[in-house]
């Protein structure tokens, strides 16, 4: 075989690799990704992958579960999988993905993505929930998590406060 056949083989070899990977910016990479740092408890990793009206949801989740025990927090996360069922672009800037989590993580299955622009002007997919999506919907993160926690109402006064802004 000749020298620049190989070249060519391996060179679309390396280009089939290339496509054949797994965007990390697409609506379900990036709703995986952050339902699996919502589970962690890691606030600031979820942060990354979610629009500003997210982050009050982020807050209230941070100051709900920061009495969890590490053996709570380890013995959620055992066997934690996310299942993503679905996405459906509604436009150009707005995806809707359905997914499922073991155990049950969230009191809903199904999340918005905005894509957003970052600095460089590179388009970046991002979890938009907010904090009166999460009021509406049964708030059964905090029994799942931590039974017996503070009333939702309550944690919301508590972002309210000087301290926690």
């Amino acid at each position: 075989m000749s020298h620049s056949l190989r070249n060519y083989i391996t060179l679309g070899f390396i280009a089939c690799l290339l496509f054949s990977c797994k965007s990390t910016n697409s609506p379900k990479a990036v709703t995986e990704t952050f339902l699996v740092s919502v589970a962690r408890l890691d606030i600031n990793a979820a942060r990354n992958y979610s629009t500003r009206p997210t982050w009050d949801f982020l807050k209230v989740l941070d100051k709900s579960t920061k009495d969890l025990t590490p053996e709570q927090k380890e013995s959620f996360l055992n066997g934690f999988k996310v299942k993503i069922l679905g996405e459906k672009k509604l436009n150009d800037s707005t995806a809707m993905v359905r997914f499922s989590t073991t155990p049950v993580l969230l009191p809903f299955n199904e999340l918005e993505l905005k894509a957003e622009k970052n600095l460089e002007g590179n388009i970046k997919w991002k979890v938009n929930y907010t904090t009166l999506s999460y009021v509406e919907a049964d708030t059964s993160i905090q029994e799942v998590m931590m039974p017996g926690v503070d009333s939702l109402e309550e944690q919301l006064e508590l972002l309210n406060t000087p301290s926690a802004k």
